[in-house]
């Protein structure tokens, strides 16, 4: 529960910040609650059984964060409605994802997306296939990036 703990921390460090009572009555703290607790149990007998809950946070929340999707600590998310991330995606440090992001392949037997640490992912973007986020990288709003799209930083 240490990635937590920053999470939190991390929170509370952004402009905006308006007390944890606050944050706890937002569904992003929950969401991320739920994937620290059952990613926590990955490699024990028991993670299995938990990914049920894994399933009813995805129909609660209306969003999907896999606990087999590798997240960093620091994970701050603004309005989790409609976030969508590939299991076998990898997302660093530090990083920042807005409403309706989807992050995962084109097609199944695809590669996913590595986003690097402190990497801000706007509302709507999508990122899709086995596209290299770098560190410190801002993807805009409604973006849509491919192996096909060249960024530039």
């Amino acid at each position: 529960m240490s990635d937590f703990r920053k999470d939190c921390q991390r929170y509370k460090s952004l402009p905006g910040y308006r007390g944890m009572i606050w944050w706890m009555l937002d569904q992003s703290f929950w969401v991320i609650l739920t994937y620290r607790l059952i990613a926590s149990a990955q490699g024990k007998w028991f993670h299995a059984p938990l990914r049920l809950f894994e399933k009813v946070a995805e129909f609660i929340f209306k969003c999907y964060v896999p606990t087999t999707a590798k997240i960093g600590p620091g994970l701050v998310i603004y309005h989790a409605f409609g976030l969508i991330i590939n299991g076998k995606s990898e997302i660093g440090a530090n990083c920042t994802l807005y409403a309706r992001v989807c992050i995962g392949n084109r097609w199944p037997g695809d590669g996913t997306p590595i986003i690097g640490s402190n990497v801000t992912i706007g509302t709507g973007a999508c990122i899709f296939g086995p596209v290299l986020i770098p560190d410190n990288y801002t993807v805009k709003a409604n973006a849509v990036i491919t192996p096909s799209t060249v960024l530039f930083h």
